[in-house]
């Protein structure tokens, strides 16, 4: 296994306190064949005198100065000197575990995949995916519409959760525009899903992704709005090139409607519901005392909608891992608290209905009464031609 050459990007840009971990992390790796390309991207701090420290002890890294261009160009530069059969990228300011691409590689060369993609950890915050191969040829449509709208059956946009082959990163990376700073990563796998035939999903997680206060891809400000729309035309323009398959116009408008939604709730701080919750009888909830199980974007949309109806109660809201969300004024519980609390009715909270029918199988083992769980495909908000909100 360890034939294979790896090539391992770094674009870095002023992050000195952070870049020692990161080369080490990388330079550690239990796969060692492996090329490190590290590209100062025009850092002002010590980040290109670290990047020479570490190159002068391990030949396996090419260190590449350059003039401010930014993280497309960068990852060019890398892409363009890239040797590997396979190629996968790491930012300058985040680490791996150290057995990430000896687990990677065992992944893609096992399935026969394009890519291989893993969880990841977000400031303590576990992001973890089904494990499965996904055969394109059959969903591909579907797979690009869950990945885009962040759906369950989707997976991370991020690039620095992968690894690729080099010949398929290399054509899609290279069509995104050097100027595209905002959502860089999803452009570029959009390309790769219409460009593969089969992606590998582990469930496993081995990226530390560090948020930074300031980050580019964190700010929330009204020049935000100017990069959504920008990057909707860039999304628009990748879509041209693969008119063939349907529906794709629809499925760029709904992706800039959910954008702005998100962006209208991160600087309002007030929760603009995607998903609308829908119950064929509502006047069965008279009364009743309910539990919402599911605490992702569908949870939170249901929370906000249920727990303003006067005329039953919200008892609790429950996830299978809820110490992987943090809602102001809200405590979420786990699924064990079922066994201590009087209930009527339990709603799930999820998109997909074969993620219910597991959650069904799931509560129904703990002994919750099968007649007490309710499932219901959400319903979407969506703008009506005269530009307002409907269901």
């Amino acid at each position: 296994m360890q034939d294979s050459l790896i090539s391992i990007i770094v674009p870095i840009f002023n992050v000195e306190n952070y870049l020692a971990e990161c080369i080490e992390s990388i330079q550690k790796q239990t796969y060692k064949n492996l090329e490190i390309i590290l590209i100062d991207d025009g850092s002002t701090d010590q980040s290109g005198e670290i990047c020479e420290h570490y190159a002068r002890n391990d030949r396996r890294i090419m260190v590449i100065h350059q003039k401010n261009n930014g993280v497309v160009a960068a990852r060019k530069c890398g892409l363009k000197r890239a040797r590997g059969r396979y190629i996968g990228f790491v930012d300058g300011d985040d680490y791996i575990n150290l057995d990430m691409y000896e687990r990677l590689i065992q992944d893609i060369e096992n399935t026969g995949a394009d890519f291989v993609h893993s969880g990841f950890i977000e400031n303590n915050k576990k992001y973890i995916f089904e494990k499965k191969v996904v055969d394109l040829s059959s969903c591909r449509i579907d797979f690009l519409r869950n990945t885009i709208l962040g759906l369950e059956d989707g997976i991370s946009p991020s690039i620095w959760s992968k690894l690729f082959k080099a010949d398929l990163i290399k054509k899609s990376h290279n069509h995104i525009p050097n100027d595209c700073s905002f959502g860089e990563d999803l452009l570029s796998l959009c390309n790769c899903i219409f460009e593969c035939n089969r992606i590998a999903i582990t469930s496993d997680y081995y990226y530390y992704y560090r948020v930074r206060n300031g980050s580019l891809s964190h700010k929330s400000d009204i020049h935000d709005l100017e990069r959504v729309f920008k990057l909707y035309q860039y999304l628009c323009n990748i879509f041209s090139h693969y008119n063939s398959y349907p529906y794709l116009d629809d499925l760029a408008d709904e992706f800039l409607w959910i954008k702005l939604l998100t962006y209208m709730d991160r600087i309002s701080g007030y929760n603009f519901q995607i998903s609308r919750f829908y119950f064929k009888n509502v006047y069965k909830l008279v009364g009743k005392k309910i539990v919402i199980y599911g605490a992702g974007k569908v949870g939170k949309d249901y929370y906000a909608q249920i727990s303003r109806y006067s005329n039953c109660t919200l008892v609790s809201w429950i996830d299978l891992n809820p110490e992987r969300y943090c809602y102001p004024y809200v405590k979420l519980e786990g699924i064990e608290i079922l066994n201590t609390i009087d209930f009527d009715l339990l709603i799930v909270a999820v998109m997909k209905e074969e993620i219910a029918e597991k959650i069904y199988d799931q509560l129904i083992n703990e002994g919750i009464d099968r007649t007490k769980i309710y499932w219901s495909k959400p319903e979407k908000f969506t703008l009506n031609d005269h530009g307002e909100i409907s269901a």
